[in-house]
């Protein structure tokens, strides 16, 4: 069974206001460490927070592959 990671990040947002952009990635990679390098490694601007372990059943949903990150869509 594939094991994941729920992470948000939150960064500068781009125009005039600069507010901060908060997105929730899913990481379909099973060391913690290694995932949230990853996701550094593609948003060095962001603050990242490991906020919990994703389930298989939500690695499915959104057809997150072994290796892998989805950002999520805002439920906004």
């Amino acid at each position: 069974m594939m094991k994941g990671w729920k992470i948000s990040t939150a960064r500068p947002g781009r125009g005039a206001s600069g507010a901060l952009r908060q997105e929730l990635i899913l990481v379909a990679i099973s060391d913690k460490d290694e995932a949230v390098r990853r996701v550094k490694e593609c948003l060095p601007d962001a603050e990242i927070k490991l906020t919990s372990e994703a389930t298989p059943d939500l690695l499915a949903e959104y057809q997150v592959v072994d290796g892998e990150m989805v950002v999520l869509p805002d439920e906004s």
